[in-house]
């Protein structure tokens, strides 16, 4: 597996949103889990299949906090995961684990060992003719089987989208390589003497101008997307914060945006061709038929603005 996911979730975040949730899910992302996990039974054991940073986790903490029932709560992903849950408060009734490098096509579970398997935007990441069997096979008999995955859709999917086909544009190559010949053609500026004498040199002008008219035509291509992709956050953090770095540190910075940007492409990409269509769903269903599951029921998700969120799945066996 590419290490992508492994260093996005290294960031910290809790949900595979990056910063369009700041914090763990809310609304009705959050809120389609309560009677999930309001009706575990005592002692009970549950499976978090490609739990990233441990988001559902910990949203089931917070719905057992206070009951009189106990559990334990298992967070498996295919990433290296190395969150320190202990800075969270986990209630006292759940014990909750998560595990790097788990295959959710190979469990390393036993037949029937878990009440609940849970899942929310990332069992559709892997081979679901392979992960839906494998997540019934380790389920209890009268156990549920909930998920929540991308629709094709949903206001994620159409945004993300967006920034993806804007990140494929020629464009952004010219981007970096303008900057490059930019920050070159600048050296090292140590002084404020020498930033002022950077801002009147024509060469560099010229060059400015350059960049500011590759950055027009993204603006062009999609505003929005280009706001939504980071690029001029890089540009910005090394016009600002960088501007009296060593040249040598600035190309490095140079060559770590590009890297980021690499990455973030690859997550777009899987994201969007995990993203489920209707004929995907009739096809788990039918999945889950076969091997001793049954429809409880599967839904749309909306959000407040009646806007698609995600699919909802949930079977019993």
């Amino acid at each position: 597996m590419s290490n992508h996911w492994s260093d996005y979730w290294e960031q910290g975040h809790l949900t595979s949103f990056g910063d369009s949730f700041t914090g763990n899910y809310t609304g009705v992302l959050k809120d389609v889990w309560k009677p999930i996990f309001k009706n575990l039974p005592n002692n009970f054991k549950f499976l978090d299949i490609a739990t990233g940073n441990g988001a559902l986790a910990l949203l089931a903490s917070e719905y057992v906090k206070g009951d009189s029932i106990r559990g334990e709560g298992i967070g498996i992903d295919l990433a290296i995961i190395t969150t320190d849950l202990s800075e969270n408060e986990i209630a006292e009734n759940l014990t909750i684990s998560l595990k790097s490098e788990v295959d959710c096509t190979h469990l390393p579970f036993n037949d029937n060992e878990f009440d609940l398997v849970v899942s929310q935007f990332g069992i559709e990441y892997a081979d679901l003719d392979i992960a839906i069997p494998e997540s019934l096979r380790v389920l209890k008999v009268n156990g549920s089987f909930s998920i929540v995955i991308h629709h094709e859709h949903s206001m994620v999917i159409l945004r993300n989208r967006r920034i993806y086909t804007l990140l494929n544009a020629l464009e952004v190559n010219h981007f970096f390589e303008n900057i490059l010949n930019l920050v070159s053609k600048m050296g090292d500026i140590n002084t404020q003497n020498d930033l002022d004498k950077v801002k009147s040199d024509k060469e560099c002008e010229q060059l400015r101008k350059v960049l500011n008219k590759t950055i027009d035509t993204l603006i062009k291509l999609d505003e929005s997307a280009l706001k939504d992709s980071e690029l001029l956050t890089y540009l910005s953090t090394l016009f600002q914060q960088g501007i009296f770095w060593k040249l040598e540190k600035k190309i490095e910075y140079i060559e770590f945006s590009k890297l980021q940007i690499s990455k973030l492409k690859d997550r777009l990409e899987e994201l969007l061709f995990a993203a489920q269509t209707q004929m995907n769903i009739s096809k788990i269903i039918s999945s889950v038929s076969i091997h001793d599951g049954y429809l409880e029921h599967v839904r749309t998700l909306y959000s407040e603005n009646n806007d698609v969120l995600a699919w909802h799945l949930l079977f019993s066996k």
